[in-house]
């Protein structure tokens, strides 16, 4: 049946406008209730939206802060390995000059362990380092050592064999000899290695061109022509074996055709190596050493322009060489 609308005479009071039936009252309730339900679902769906939103944020801020461990871990591996290899290096470098056939095993020694932190570097720049990989890095180190130490020790024995001789009265004067020589020899050994255990095996190594604004701030260049000193950076790490104090480090800057950057005028000077060497150091840097971690940069500018090419760097303690660095400058 079509909804009806009965019409009304006028009356006395006036006309009174056309009467709604029941079936149009039906339509009006349907069409709420319909309305009502689309909101319902509408609201659950935002809710649900919400709620999976929510979750993964939370997802992304786990993983997040999970790669982010990663990454400290891997870099203070790194740096323990980049501290060993260096450490290394300069326990070889204290070995030379005994004789020209342990200076050749030394140098194939040297420049294995030079390969091997050379690879460390460019892993780094790469990916991350795990703990499986660190640990190989440690055994191969731990390899050279005790090669290091058994070849040595056959040295050593071939000089007693050499030195050992016998006066007229059968005296075994040479046996005399390799035992006060072999108390020496154990005694300056273990000096060294106390020596080496307390050296500060800067980290991050940092030769870079550099130039001031004029506003005071400096910015790093690589380019020779806008250069107007060259920087270097480092961090003297933490080492329970170092006594507190004044630790002074020599610092050699190379230019390109490889002569040391010197002007005495600006504190340049001559120091003198483990061996005994004397060589022309650049400038120094001094760090009240307070057993903690300690950031150092020192800057060198010279009144001739800068050329292009290769620039290196080598830090030294107490004789001993503890750090390198080097950039191009184009």
């Amino acid at each position: 049946m079509k909804n009806q609308i009965k019409q009304h005479p006028i009356s006395e009071g006036g006309y009174t406008g056309p009467e709604i039936t029941e079936v149009t009252k039906v339509t009006k309730v349907k069409k709420r209730n319909t309305m009502s339900i689309v909101l319902l679902i509408t609201t659950f769906l935002f809710l649900g939206t919400s709620v999976y939103l929510l979750s993964d944020n939370i997802q992304r801020g786990k993983v997040a802060d999970n790669l982010t461990t990663k990454v400290i871990e891997s870099e203070g591996r790194y740096t323990d390995l980049d501290s060993k290899y260096t450490a290394t290096l300069a326990e070889l470098e204290s070995y030379k000059g005994r004789n020209a056939e342990l200076d050749s095993m030394l140098t194939v020694q040297e420049n294995y362990v030079i390969g091997l932190k050379a690879s460390l570097n460019k892993e780094r720049k790469n990916h991350q380092i795990s703990d499986a990989d660190y640990k190989k890095h440690l055994a191969e180190l731990d390899a050279v050592v005790i090669d290091l130490n058994a070849k040595l020790e056959v040295a050593q024995k071939q000089n007693v064999v050499l030195t050992t001789q016998r006066d007229s009265m059968g005296v075994d004067i040479g046996m005399k000899q390799t035992a006060i020589t072999d108390l020496q020899t154990a005694n300056t050994g273990l000096t060294k290695k106390v020596t080496i255990a307390s050296l500060l095996i800067p980290a991050n190594v940092e030769l870079v061109g550099s130039r001031f604004k004029t506003s005071g701030k400096e910015l790093v260049t690589y380019k020779a022509e806008k250069s107007e000193q060259i920087r270097l950076c480092f961090n003297v790490p933490v080492n329970t074996n170092a006594e507190p104090g004044s630790k002074v480090f020599m610092i050699r800057i190379l230019s390109p055709n490889g002569t040391v950057l010197a002007v005495p005028e600006q504190g340049s000077g001559v120091f003198t190596t483990v061996k005994n060497e004397e060589l022309p150091f650049t400038t120094s840097a001094t760090v009240d050493y307070k057993n903690d971690e300690k950031a150092v940069c020192v800057h060198w500018t010279q009144k001739t322009p800068y050329t292009t090419g290769n620039y290196k760097a080598e830090i030294y303690q107490d004789g001993y060489l503890v750090g390198k660095s080097n950039f191009e400058m184009k």
